[in-house]
Formats: structure tokens, sequence, C-alpha cells
């Protein structure tokens, strides 16, 4: 999606929820991406905000001097911090950790996005997002059935699209060059994702296409985005680029 504005607003949304809102088609309110690729982005966002958080973070080559990595194999993600709350909003966030614990992130990824049903924890991750969104008005919620299971389903804008508004607009002016990411900032790490399922042409379809692809790369390399955050992007855009690949070679004609 895009979007135009005088000013850019810093929105506070997870890494999750501006991937999300990035990738919804503004006419249709369809995703932009199949459901496989939305399955592995969700995921891979779900763990970059977890690290975010302070509540999950790589293992080093070395032992700490805390003793948190003394356990861990490294590359591997280890739970830090306190749990979040179970019962709240990041309760979908929260049952990342366990799965993510003690594994690398390509093989976190795999797992969380598993055969991509109802139990999935990826599918939960999106229904979570999309829900918050359809009650707070930002989105609005359609779906087609058939015996019993939903085989089409989309999200248009809601009343109440400013902060979706708002989230584009940041991603475009990210893109396009005239502000530079922030600390952790979320908005950059979700285009750097999108990025790896080479969706960014099509949310932003008037700009140019191969210079959105080096901004993009530029902001993993940022400081916004250094250290464990891009080493979790860049192992995350590996997973999703080899089934990216994957899908146009089985899908030939």
């Amino acid at each position: 999606m895009d979007a135009t504005g005088e000013e850019t607003v810093t929105a506070a949304v997870t890494v999750p929820q501006a991937v999300f809102l990035l990738a919804l088609d503004d006419e249709t309110g369809r995703p932009l991406v199949d459901r496989s690729a939305l399955a592995q982005v969700l995921s891979a966002a779900g763990l970059v905000e977890l690290i975010m958080l302070g509540r999950l973070r790589i293992a080093g080559p070395t032992k700490t001097e805390s003793g948190v990595d003394a356990d861990a194999k490294p590359g591997t993600f280890v739970a830090v911090g306190q749990p979040l709350d179970p019962a709240g909003a990041d309760a979908d966030l929260e049952a990342l950790v366990e799965t993510a614990v003690g594994r690398k992130p390509d093989s976190a990824v795999k797992l969380i996005v598993g055969f991509g049903g109802p139990k999935s924890e990826a599918t939960k991750l999106k229904e979570g997002i999309a829900e918050e969104f359809v009650d707070a008005g930002v989105l609005g919620h359609e779906e087609k059935k058939f015996l019993g299971g939903t085989f089409s389903e989309r999200w248009p804008r809601g009343e109440n699209a400013q902060l979706e508004d708002s989230i584009q607009a940041e991603a475009r002016a990210l893109l396009t060059g005239e502000v530079e990411p922030r600390e952790t900032d979320r908005v950059a790490a979700a285009l750097a994702l999108l990025h790896a399922v080479r969706v960014l042409p099509r949310v932003f379809p008037d700009l140019d296409r191969a210079s959105i692809s080096k901004r993009a790369e530029e902001l993993i390399d940022s400081a916004a985005v250094a250290g464990e955050l891009g080493k979790m992007i860049r192992e995350a855009q590996l997973v999703m680029m080899t089934t990216v690949a994957t899908l146009v070679i089985t899908t030939r004609d």
C-alpha cells in the first residue's frame, strides 16, 4: 500500500503489525503476497519484534559474563527478560518464544510457519493482528467460506485508517531517503523483511524498482537494525528468498 502526506507521523506498531498493513492492497484489501510468503514474513517479523523487546537474543560465539549464553549453541535463540503478558495483546508473540529458544532463526521461522493451518503459530499471529485492527476500525474484514473452511479473505480500509496512512507515509519516506531510520525502527525492519519476498514494488508501484531494492538493503545495514536484528533479518531473508525461488521454479509452465 502507499500513501501521500506532507509530513511523516511516527506510529506505535509492532514489526508484524507494520508488515501486515503494508502487505495489503489498497484497492482489494487482499495481501499482495501468497499465504505461504505472508506466513513466513510475519513469523520472521515476530522474532524481530521479540529481539527489539529484549525477550529474545541470539547467542554469541562465546559465553557472556552474565552467563545467559552459557548453555546455548552459537547462533541460536536465547530467552531473556520477563515473559510478555500471556493474556494481553502480546500473547501471540510470547507464544513464539518457546518455539524459538535453542533454534537458529531459519529453523525457528520454518517451525512457526508449520503447515500453515489454523493451529499454526504464524496463523494465530496473523489472526490476532487482523482482529486487533478490525476491532479498532483500522481495517474491515470480509471472508468467503466453503464447506466450513475459509478460502478467501480480505481486509479493506476501515473508518479509522489514520494508523495505516501513517505507516504507509513513514515507509515511503524511508524508501525514498527523505528520512533515516530511528533506533530499533520497526517500519524499517518491516520493509527489509518485505523486500525478501519481493513485494515492495507492488506495495509502492510508483517508485523505481531498483531504487527500492537498493534502499531496502541499506536499511538492513543501518545502525537502526544492526547487530542481532540485522543478523535475524538476513537469515530470515535467506529462508524467504529460497521459498520464493522454489515457488517460481515449480510453477513455471
